[in-house]
């Protein structure tokens, strides 16, 4: 696995104990603190928050492996933490498998390969712990004192934070008053394409009425704990490349692209809800997110500022991106660290922190941001006018939009929502062309519309049947597998053979039974 990905970050699951331990965990560095062992503490502490505690147990309890749990020689963590950059401490391996001719090639690692933060989870005291105490399959992430909590409900959690955390995101939640349905998370690597679109193409659309002249944006940064620093660029999108990634190994943005963003094309504007108008929390943090909002359903954090778009004239495709920096406090050192005067070593606060940084492995890349910033996928606003505002309203409400509207006026609309479609007012409108659903007919040949009209209906009828039937026969699957749950009482089951699975420092790979 190792040597076919690149894992910024890992978790193994013990029993024994109820602790999350990271390194070092090796006897060469007892009493020593780790390189980059402010941002292991911080990720541990946050596993330990949101896992929680259930009836009968308390969260876990976290640390070093080597104070809070036992040293082993070899172990997996340290090895998957330090393998590629302490090979002092690494024996190739000899493997007796296949009859002694396991190649010795795949046994070795490169300098990338080996610098995960890859944590001890030790979920129970009890290592065949009892079924009642496993938690449901209902709301797992509900860190509730009902018994759908549990060992099984607290480590997905867990392990979802740590999804969350292997790359910082930035992303625009709103413009107005319209929040975006379809807030999704895209990775900054090779940034998502629908039916080949472009990025202009794939981004959000909101229509914005010209006289309004100042716009109010919203935006949230994750995958992180401390955010240094955040803003939003705008500016036209014909001074932007087509492709605002990489051509070669699809990092998002690409250099072009950022030299464009800094150009006096682009403007910056600064978040207007914090005092110190840059710095905030994330979701993770020990202190929870800030600035949030009055709404309970949002955790946040969610930044806001003012575009003042005065300067552009009915008809212009705005580009607006969020942006931030993140962590930079990992970048300290504890004082009793070794191996000394490294400076971080792993994937995980390289990325945050070192522009230079660049790690690959199986077609993987792990890589620095210039200047550290993280930006988020761009929201597209069209200026329009006002007298143009009641049809593009109209339409985008029969098409199930967005809208956001106060005193009678509009005031923001979005035009290419997930469930609706493209108002045809917009269609003049764009840089780029729309796909469209429209029928252009021949006006030179009466009969050949009329056949053209024919087939298309007795298509549609055709398609509206099969999604007809689909649909029925999805209903029927999806009774069976609530019947199935049902039956199963809605309960996490484990089976452990008998002396199957030991946990302790003598265990060989020979001695592991898995059923």
């Amino acid at each position: 696995l190792f040597r076919s990905h690149l894992f910024p970050i890992g978790l193994t699951f013990h029993g024994g104990m109820e602790v999350v331990a990271y390194e070092w965990g090796a006897p060469t560095y007892l009493n020593f603190d780790a390189p980059d062992a402010l941002a292991q503490e911080t990720i541990a502490g946050a596993y330990s928050r949101y896992a929680n505690g259930f009836p009968g147990h308390q969260a876990y309890d976290y640390g070093t492996m080597n104070d809070k749990v036992y040293y082993v020689r070899g172990g997996m963590e340290d090895w998957a933490f330090a393998g590629s950059w302490d090979p002092d401490r690494v024996v190739e391996c000899a493997p007796t498998t296949f009859g002694g001719n396991f190649p010795p090639e795949k046994t070795r690692y490169n300098n990338s390969t080996l610098r995960a933060f890859n944590m001890l989870v030790e979920t129970s005291d009890v290592k065949n712990p009892p079924r009642d105490s496993l938690g449901k399959r209902s709301q797992p992430l509900i860190s509730g004192s009902g018994d759908e909590n549990g060992h099984v409900a607290r480590n997905i959690r867990l392990a979802l934070l740590a999804m969350d955390i292997v790359e910082p995101y930035v992303s625009i939640h709103g413009v107005e008053d319209l929040q975006f349905e379809d807030d999704d998370v895209i990775p900054s690597m090779n940034m998502r394409r629908y039916d080949g679109g472009s990025y202009f193409e794939n981004s959000r659309m909101v229509w914005v009425p010209q006289n309004r002249k100042t716009y109010r944006i919203i935006w949230t940064v994750g995958g992180a704990f401390d955010i240094d620093f955040t803003e939003v660029l705008f500016g036209p999108w014909d001074a932007l490349p087509e492709n605002l990634a990489d051509d070669k190994d699809g990092v998002y943005p690409s250099t072009t692209t950022l030299k464009t963003l800094a150009s006096s094309q682009f403007s910056i504007a600064s978040p207007a809800n914090i005092d110190n108008h840059h710095r905030g929390r994330s979701r993770w943090h020990e202190q929870g997110p800030f600035p949030t909002t009055e709404s309970q359903d949002l955790l946040g954090p969610f930044f806001e500022t003012m575009i003042d778009a005065t300067e552009y004239p009915p008809g212009t495709q705005l580009a607006v991106f969020a942006r931030a920096k993140v962590d930079s406090a990992w970048l300290s050192p504890a004082p009793h660290v070794r191996p000394a005067n490294l400076g971080p070593t792993s994937h995980l606060v390289n990325a945050r922190t070192n522009p230079s940084y660049f790690a690959s492995n199986a077609g993987k890349i792990v890589k620095g941001r210039e200047d550290n910033w993280w930006y988020s996928p761009p929201v597209t606003l069209i200026i329009g006018s006002e007298a143009e505002g009641m049809r593009v309203e109209a339409e985008a409400v029969a098409n199930h939009a967005l809208v956001s509207s106060f005193d009678g006026h509009v005031r923001a609309v979005r035009i290419n929502s997930r469930w609706g479609s493209v108002p045809s007012v917009m269609e003049a409108m764009t840089r780029r062309s729309f796909r469209t659903t429209a029928l252009r007919l021949p006006s030179s040949s009466g009969s050949i519309a009329h056949w053209i009209v024919l087939g298309t209906l007795t298509v549609l009828l055709g398609a509206v049947g099969l999604v007809f039937v689909r649909r029925r026969r999805g209903i029927y699957l999806d009774r069976k597998r609530l019947e199935q749950d049902l039956e199963e009482d809605e309960g996490f089951s484990v089976e452990i053979a008998e002396g199957g699975y030991r946990d302790d420092v003598n265990t060989s790979l020979e001695s592991i039974h898995i059923d």
